[in-house]
């Protein structure tokens, strides 16, 4: 079976998040609603014992992605009718 590894999530503004998943991915699926940045970093144990730190660029995922396109669309359409 797979290894649950503990992942920490934080903002610029020093907003921090916890999370225990199996792969990397997952663990950023899990936090980004959490997060209104577009860019998060995280800090990891790898399989191999070293300790990791990166900066990931957030929404992460098809469904994610779509739902932010329409939500552009939906304000694109109510500034357009307010304007009228």
């Amino acid at each position: 079976m797979a290894k649950m590894r503990l992942f920490k999530f934080w903002n610029a503004n020093g907003d921090e998040k916890e999370t225990e998943q199996i792969s990397l991915k997952k663990a950023i699926m899990s936090v980004q609603g959490h997060f209104k940045d577009t860019m998060i970093s995280v800090e990891y144990m790898s399989k191999k014992g070293k300790e990791m730190c990166h900066s990931i660029f957030i929404p992460i995922g098809r469904k994610i992605k779509q739902e932010l396109v329409k939500e552009r669309r939906r304000e694109a359409l109510k500034a357009k009718n307010a304007s009228r």
